[in-house]
C-alpha cells in the first residue's frame, strides 16, 4: 500500500515527466466510507459568498490582486449552476485533513454526526512528528515530570506579548494530554514504552532508523536539563516514530464511524445565509473541474492550514518573513501538484465576514544551519558560543533560545552570523543545551572532530590562528571582528558580560588554537500560526467581535493561539494544539445544530 507521500511523489513525477497538465490528472480522488450519510439535495441551498453568476476562477495557489486591504478580491466569483456536478448534505463539513482536520473529522463522526471532510491533497496531510505533552497518563512511562500548568499558561501567554487569547492557551494546557491519549489510541498499532529507559532506547533506534517497534510513541525530552535556562525547553516533547501512520489511522477511525472523505477537492467558497450563518461550502473536483455543493446542518470547520506558500498573503500578514527571506522546507502538494498551505482559510473566512487575529506568529527559529537552501538535514550547532555578524560585531546574548536568536538575526547583515570557538569545544559543548542536535535528541553534543569534518571554506572554517580564521571568511570585517573577540575575551577573564549579560558559566574565551567558525542563518518558516479571530470553543468572530454562526477554525487557520513568535520552550505545541482544538471543534459542532 502506498503512503500519501509516495503516492504524491509518484503522481508528481509521472505527470511532470509526461508534460501533461496538472489539472488533468488525479490519483487520489475518492469518496470514502459507506455510512449513507451523504444525501443528494433536490432544492436550492442558501446563497454562497459570491456576488456574480460567473464561473469560479481556477485555483492557481497564488493570490489574486485585491481591491481592498487584503491580497484577494473583495468577493469570489459566483459559481454557475451548470458547473455543479453534485449536491450533498451532511451534519458537518470539515475543510482540510491535516492533523487538526483529521482530529475534527474523527471527533465529530464519533458523536454520530454525518460528516463530509474535503482535502485538496490525495491523502491526509502531515509533517514533522513532535507533540507537546503536559501532565498526562504517559508521564511515568516517558519519565516526564509534573509541571505547574498555570505557570506554563502564563508564560506562554506572556511570550505572545499578551496578544494571544489566554483562555485558548490555558484550556489547552489543562486538557491536551487526555486528548493526546485519545489521538494515540486512534492508531491500534502504536507501541507504548514501559519505562523511561525503554523510551530512551526507542529514541536511539529512531535516530538510527532501526526501530524494533515501527509505530511507537516516545520522548525527545532531556529529562535532567535545567529547563529554566533560556535555551532549554520544558520536558514536554514527545513524538510518534511514524506520524503519517497515526494521522491516517485516525482518519480511518472517522470513516469507520460513518464519515466521508473527499480527496482532490478544493474548497473555494463558503455558503452563507443573508444573516451570515455559514451553511456549507462549494468544492471543486480536481478530476472533473466541476463543483460539488455541500450543505451542512451544523456548520463548517476550517482546517485549511497556513499560508506560507502564498507570498501575497505572507506579505500582508507576515511581512518580516517575506522581507528577510525565510524558506519553506515542506514538500506537501495538492492533487494538482502545487504546494499546499496557500492561505485558503484566510480567503474563505474573509469572504464570510471573519475578522483576523491582531497579531500573528510565524514558526521561525534558528536551527544552526546556514539557511541557503530548504534542506532540513543541514542543521548545526546552536550553543551559546560567541556570535559575530559579517560586520565583525557581537550583537546578542548567545544563551537566548532559538526563536529569540532568529529575531536577533533578522536585523543582521545577510541574516547570518558566525559561532566562533576554539580547541575547547569538547569540554564546552556538554555543558550547554543545544536543542537542535545536542543531548536532548540523544545524538550527543557536537565535537571538535565533527566540526572539523564539516570544514568547507563556505559554512565552516578552521585555522591555526584567529587572524587566519577571520581572514578566511568571505565578507567578514576581520579587523572589527578581531577587536570584538579581544573585548569578549577580556569580559570572559573578568567573569562579567558588560555588553549583553550572558551567564558567567558560558563566558568561554576564544584563545587557544586551532580556531573554528560555523556560519548559521535564519531558520525556516516551518508554518504560520495566525489566522481567523477565534476563541477556546473554536468559534470564528466577525469584525464586530461576534461569533459567526456555523463557522469554526482549527489548526493553523485558528487565530489567537499564538502571537509575535513561536513559543520555543514548548516544543510540539503547534501539533498538539491543532490536534486538541480539532477534537474540541468536532464536539462543539456536534452539540450546536444551526437554527
Amino acid at each position: 500500500m502506498q503512503t500519501p507521500k509516495t503516492e504524491q511523489e509518484a503522481f508528481t513525477t509521472e505527470n511532470r515527466a509526461r508534460g501533461l497538465s496538472r489539472r488533468a490528472f488525479l490519483t487520489g480522488t475518492a469518496l470514502l466510507g459507506l455510512g449513507g450519510a451523504v444525501t443528494a439535495l433536490g432544492g436550492c441551498a442558501p446563497q454562497s459568498t459570491a456576488s456574480s453568476s460567473e464561473a469560479a476562477p481556477e485555483n492557481t495557489g497564488t493570490s489574486a490582486s485585491g481591491t481592498s486591504e487584503y491580497p484577494w478580491p473583495d468577493a469570489p466569483e459566483a459559481i454557475a449552476e451548470d458547473r455543479i456536478e453534485e449536491t450533498l448534505e451532511a451534519d458537518a463539513v470539515i475543510v482540510g485533513l491535516g492533523v487538526s482536520g483529521v482530529a475534527a473529522f474523527r471527533s465529530a463522526a464519533e458523536e454520530g454526526l454525518s460528516v463530509i471532510a474535503v482535502e485538496k491533497g490525495t491523502a491526509p496531510q502531515c509533517r514533522s512528528d513532535n507533540y507537546c505533552y503536559v501532565n498526562g497518563s504517559l508521564n511515568e512511562r516517558l519519565g516526564l515530570p509534573e509541571l505547574d500548568i498555570d505557570e506554563l499558561a502564563q508564560e506562554e501567554w506572556g511570550n505572545s506579548g499578551g496578544y494571544s487569547n489566554y483562555r485558548i492557551v490555558r484550556k489547552f494546557m489543562q486538557n491536551e494530554s487526555e486528548v493526546f491519549d485519545w489521538w494515540a489510541a486512534g492508531d491500534p498499532d502504536i507501541y507504548y514504552p514501559s519505562s523511561p529507559e525503554e523510551a530512551d532506547a526507542i529514541n536511539g533506534q529512531y535516530l538510527q532508523k532501526s526501530l524494533e517497534h515501527p509505530y511507537a510513541v516516545s520522548s525527545m525530552s532531556y529529562r535532567d536539563a535545567d529547563w529554566t535556562e533560556n535555551k532549554a525547553f520544558y520536558p514536554v516533547r514527545i513524538y510518534f516514530t511514524d506520524h503519517e501512520h497515526v494521522v491516517n489511522e485516525n482518519a480511518q477511525r472517522a470513516i469507520d464511524a460513518g464519515g466521508q472523505a473527499l480527496y482532490g477537492h478544493f474548497a473555494e467558497q463558503l455558503i452563507t445565509d443573508e444573516d451570515g450563518t455559514v451553511r456549507g461550502v462549494y468544492v471543486r473536483n480536481a478530476e472533473t473541474g466541476q463543483y460539488k455543493k455541500i450543505t451542512s446542518r451544523n456548520g463548517v470547520i476550517l482546517a485549511t492550514g497556513g499560508c506560507e506558500s502564498d507570498e501575497g498573503i505572507m506579505a500582508k500578514f507576515y511581512p518580516t518573513v517575506v522581507k528577510v527571506g525565510n524558506l519553506n522546507p515542506w514538500p506537501n502538494y495538492d492533487a494538482e501538484g502545487n504546494l499546499t498551505n496557500t492561505g485558503d482559510g484566510y480567503r474563505l473566512g474573509a469572504w464570510a465576514g471573519a475578522d483576523f487575529s491582531l497579531n500573528m506568529a510565524p514558526m521561525c527559529h534558528v536551527m544552526g544551519g546556514h539557511a541557503d537552501t530548504a534542506d532540513m538535514s543541514l542543521v548545526g550547532m546552536t550553543t551559546p558560543h560567541l556570535h559575530l555578524n559579517y560586520n565583525g560585531e557581537r550583537f546578542m546574548n548567545e544563551e537566548i533560545d532559538c526563536t529569540d536568536v532568529e529575531v536577533a538575526l533578522e536585523s543582521q547583515p545577510q541574516g547570518k552570523c558566525f559561532l566562533i570557538f576554539d580547541s575547547h569545544l569538547d569540554e564546552q559543548a556538554p555543558q550547554s543545551f543545544d536543542p537542535v542536535k545536542g543531548r536532548v535528541l540523544g545524538r550527543g553534543p557536537w565535537t571538535l572532530a565533527q566540526m572539523e569534518e564539516r570544514v568547507d571554506g563556505e559554512t565552516v572554517f578552521k585555522a591555526d590562528t584567529i587572524e587566519e580564521l577571520l581572514a578566511s571568511i568571505p565578507g567578514m570585517d576581520a579587523e572589527s571582528a578581531l577587536a570584538s573577540i579581544e573585548r569578549y575575551n577580556e569580559m570572559c577573564a573578568n567573569g562579567y558580560d558588560d555588553d549583553f549579560r550572558k551567564s558567567e558559566k558560558y563566558l568561554w574565551p576564544v584563545q587557544d588554537g586551532p580556531f573554528c567558525a560555523q556560519r548559521t542563518g535564519l531558520g525556516f518558516c516551518l508554518t504560520t500560526m495566525g489566522g481567523l479571530r477565534s476563541d477556546e470553543e473554536c468559534r470564528v468572530y466577525n469584525k464586530d467581535i461576534k461569533p459567526i454562526p456555523g463557522l469554526y477554525a482549527v489548526g493553523n487557520i485558528q487565530g489567537d493561539r499564538f502571537a509575535v513568535k513561536y513559543p520555543f520552550k514548548m516544543p510540539g505545541i503547534s501539533h498538539s494544539m491543532a490536534m486538541y482544538y480539532g477534537y474540541v471543534a468536532g464536539k462543539n459542532i456536534a452539540a450546536t445544530p444551526l437554527a
